[in-house]
């Protein structure tokens, strides 16, 4: 059975080490402007501090870019994905199927994780989801043990890593 990882928010890269120093395998940060994050929202050199550390203790860094995106923030979206791209993040965390199309051409290299924002609730959402690029699905919290088996069930197995 795999090792389910431990995975803890960090909105600054102090808080990011004493995740780390705690046992976290990985955090989750949001950006300055595109997260719903907005009480923890880290700094570009924050960040990219907090990339290089982790990656240099064999941890993972998922960025949030989980807003409902607005036609006038792509522009900075693009931007802000093309630098996650450079940076090598482990993943950006996205809710907008408008903002994954940007990130599968903006940032390739990087991990598409569907954020619990998009209250994803039954294995076709799932599904959708990985059929459009997702490698991880953050499942809504209002589901009991039996939905979320259901779900597991009925997706594909490399989608449940």
């Amino acid at each position: 059975m795999k090792k389910p990882e431990l995975l803890a928010p960090a909105g600054s890269y102090k808080k990011a080490k004493v995740a780390f120093l705690y046992g976290a395998d990985a955090i989750y940060a949001g950006t300055s402007s595109l997260s719903l994050r907005t009480r923890a929202e880290m700094a570009d050199d924050d960040l990219i501090k907090t990339i290089q550390y982790a990656h240099d203790i064999g941890k993972k860094v998922y960025v949030a870019i989980n807003i409902y995106a607005w036609d006038s923030m792509y522009e900075e979206i693009k931007k802000q994905a093309r630098i996650l791209n450079e940076l090598k993040v482990d993943g950006i965390i996205v809710s907008d199927g408008g903002v994954v199309d940007v990130i599968k051409e903006e940032a390739p290299d990087v991990d598409i994780h569907i954020s619990t924002q998009a209250n994803i609730v039954s294995y076709h959402t799932a599904n959708f989801w990985y059929k459009n690029g997702a490698k991880r699905v953050i499942l809504a919290r209002e589901l009991n043990k039996e939905q979320i088996k259901d779900i597991v069930n009925n997706t594909p197995m490399r989608f449940r890593n």
